[in-house]
């Protein structure tokens, strides 16, 4: 029968989703989301094309499941949705970007996942085939991972620090074996076959090991919070000698983890990578910060947006609006909490949703507990541990796809009707049948065209852009107009061309034509996704930046203030898009302007001394007093301490005729630049202002026995300090 062989067409296609993990093709921007995402949406496609040309042929038989893990997805979906439209960016949110391929159309692209589990999963032994398959997937991430770990092989990033295996980062990787350690524990206890009981424990032992090699805190102690709730489950719900044990190994967890909280300081130096990043998890350490600190402008923004939220994939505009220079990452799309994202991203309806999918299944869980205690105690603990994990971290289609299995897999075993109804009565309707083929074929020629294939042409035009600059210029330009002719994925690619174009004109074979046919494709892309994404203000500060380095009238300024003000605006506390700004004041010789760009600056942070130190430099001759007093405040404060702001600071202190205080900022100076020679004739020469002539000659040495031909140009000066040092001596 047609639909038999359809329907096992269907089963084939979700065991091959499976194996999306082991995807990555390089060739690509992002090629561990890009391929694997197109591939997962084309399956997907398929797999749904048939069960509707299914459901045509047989309804009664293949009409719709649903049951109320679904319909709890099915809201969450229609939320975040919703919530949106009223976002700040809709089409953002809709379509995510190519760092991520999410948004609403991978939610979208999930739930029918979801559905054709539920659908076409109808026994027990098709469940655990599904989980056998994913265990055979982990296993093989986790040889690569081993693989690449211990250079092993030439696989990509051999020998990288922590392990990231098909998955391109060690967290996501951490996630996705956490995942498959929780199914295949359960698997293991439910399975006759010894040889696949043997497989599987194969597959949870190099899991674990691999989980450990990416040294990921969250998800590592997410695995030891969840063992610690298992035992404590046998402890509190079973009797014999199961609850003795599972007392004996619960005290003894809680002994370790008392031992290493108590020597962390020690165990800091060691040289295991994961012991050495748990014990070094304090509120000082780098990483802890910029999180703690995300996570407050997070809650700060959710009070202001409290009901609805701002949309999926628009942190960044929260994070451009809240950013200062605390933080060492430049640009943040996620909060690195799934639950802050969905609070920042859909308000407290959005949050409420997703924790009722949880939830539920917590309670189903507890519910079969009498009847099968092993699901609920194994797969409880596991959902604890992956939520453990999920409060540094989030989603990606890689989890997401266990993720969602795991919804299905529980709402399936917790079921009371798991019975496949029969059904002999069957449409037979050729008109009908053929008529939704040819409605189907056209429907996946026009989804396969914008969903798959637009998304991947755009992607490796972008890449081939990136790397053919050099190589193949004309190929690059090509591609780089290619990629940005369409809106999606245009801040990225044109972020990308800024960078690629800076490194072209910094090449001294790069012809001149060549240089401007890329200036004029820079900038007019650059403009097209500032005009799509008015409210990223990345693109804005590279075209401002494009167009400050290579201005030709005032028009050009003109244009330049409007993008960097609008920066300043988005982004008040980001102190490049003032520097930008002031810049071009200076440029239009509106000092005036510029001194009120930084005085907005410096109030905005206090804190900040970077920015005092150049108000102290801008007004150091028209207003002195007050000039002094940015300065003095501005050194004792945070600083980047770059070659372009110590030169400030020098020149500041050589105007106010400060010698001796310079000569630790010409030293920092020097260490910068070590092969600026120059500098150190300044510095002799400071040595000698001040007296200190043995220092002075000494510097000219260095000079003289690294690099004696700065030294010509300077010879009245080498007479006077060696007259001065002879007499001296």
């Amino acid at each position: 029968m047609i639909e038999k062989k359809l329907e096992k067409i269907v089963k084939i296609i979700l065991y091959l989703i499976f194996f999306i993990p082991l995807i990555f093709i390089e060739g690509f921007f992002y090629p561990f989301i890009i391929t694997k995402t197109v591939f997962f949406r084309l399956l997907i496609q398929i797999a749904f094309s048939l069960y509707l040309l299914l459901m045509v042929i047989d309804f009664k038989r293949y009409k719709p499941k649903f049951n109320f893990a679904l319909v709890l997805v099915g809201i969450f979906l229609l939320i975040n949705f919703i919530f949106a439209i009223f976002g700040y960016d809709f089409y953002k949110s809709f379509w995510s970007s190519f760092e991520r391929m999410e948004g609403i159309i991978g939610l979208i692209y999930l739930t029918i996942y979801l559905f054709l589990l539920i659908n076409f999963l109808k026994t027990k032994k098709e469940w655990l085939i599904s989980i056998r398959v994913i265990l055979f997937v982990s296993l093989l991430v986790s040889l690569y991972g081993l693989i690449q770990k211990f250079n092993i092989l030439p696989v990509f990033e051999a020998g990288i620090g922590r392990a990231t295996s098909t998955l391109g980062n060690a967290a996501f990787l951490a996630g996705f074996l956490l995942l498959t350690i929780g199914l295949g524990i359960y698997y293991y206890f439910v399975e006759e076959n010894k040889k696949y009981k043997i497989f599987a424990l194969v597959a949870i032992g190099l899991n674990f090991i691999v989980l450990l090699l990416t040294a990921t805190r969250g998800a590592i102690i997410g695995l030891f919070i969840g063992i610690f709730v298992f035992l404590l489950l046998n402890v509190i719900f079973r009797k014999g000698k199961i609850r003795k044990y599972s007392f004996i190994f619960f005290i003894a967890i809680i002994i370790i983890a008392t031992v290493f909280y108590l020597t962390k300081d020690s165990l800091a130096n060691s040289k295991i990578d994961f012991v050495r990043r748990v014990a070094t998890i304090s509120i000082n350490d780098s990483t802890v910060k910029n999180r703690l600190l995300v996570w407050k402008w997070a809650i700060s923004e959710s009070k202001e947006n409290i009901w609805f939220g701002v949309g999926l994939e628009n942190f960044n505009v929260v994070y451009n609006e809240y950013f200062t220079p605390e933080v060492n990452e430049d640009w943040f799309d996620r909060t690195h909490n799934i639950y802050l994202d969905q609070l920042i991203s859909s308000g407290i309806f959005g949050l409420v949703a997703y924790l009722a999918i949880l939830g539920y299944l917590f309670f189903k869980l507890f519910k079969i507990r009498r009847k099968n205690y092993l699901l609920f105690s194994v797969l409880s603990s596991l959902l604890v541990a992956y939520g453990v994990h999920n409060f540094f971290v989030f989603d990606i289609l890689s989890t997401a796809l266990i993720h969602f299995f795991l919804i299905g897999f529980i709402s399936f075993e917790c079921s009371i009707d798991q019975v496949d109804i029969e059904n002999n009565k069957k449409t037979n309707k050729p008109f009908i049948i053929n008529l939704v083929i040819l409605l189907l074929i056209f429907a996946n020629l026009y989804t396969f065209y914008y969903l798959v294939y637009l998304p991947f042409k755009i992607n490796r035009n972008l890449y081939i852009g990136y790397y053919y600059t050099l190589a193949d210029t004309e190929l690059s330009y090509i591609s780089f107009s290619s990629a940005l002719f369409y809106k999606f994925g245009s801040t990225e690619a044109a972020c990308q061309l800024y960078k690629m174009f800076n490194v072209l004109i910094s090449e001294p074979t790069t012809s001149a034509e060549d240089a401007e046919k890329f200036y004029k494709l820079t900038r007019e892309k650059l403009k097209f996704a500032c005009d799509n994404y008015p409210l990223d203000i990345r693109t804005k500060l590279y075209l401002g930046q494009l167009i400050i380095n290579n201005y030709k009238n005032t028009e050009d300024l003109n244009e330049a203030e409007k993008l960097l003000s609008d920066s300043v605006r988005l982004s008040p506390g980001r102190p490049e898009a003032s520097y930008l700004l002031f810049n071009v004041y200076l440029k239009k010789q509106d000092e005036e302007s510029a001194k009120v760009v930084l005085e907005n600056l410096v109030n905005e942070l206090p804190w900040f001394g970077e920015a005092k130190i150049m108000l102290a430099y801008l007004i150091r001759k028209s207003d002195p007093q007050e000039a002094e007093k940015y300065f003095n405040d501005g050194i004792k404060q945070v600083y980047g301490h770059s070659s372009d702001n110590i030169k400030k600071i020098i020149e500041y202190m050589l105007d106010a005729e400060k010698y001796q205080e310079v000569i630790p900022y010409y030293l920092e100076l020097i260490n910068i630049e070590p092969n600026r020679y120059d500098y150190r004739v300044d510095l002799s020469k400071i040595y000698y202002l001040v007296g200190d002539l043995d220092n002075a000659v000494e510097e000219i040495n260095i000079i003289n026995s690294k690099a004696p031909e700065i030294l010509e140009d300077y010879q009245d000066y080498l007479n006077l300090l060696f007259n001065a040092y002879n007499q001296d001596h």
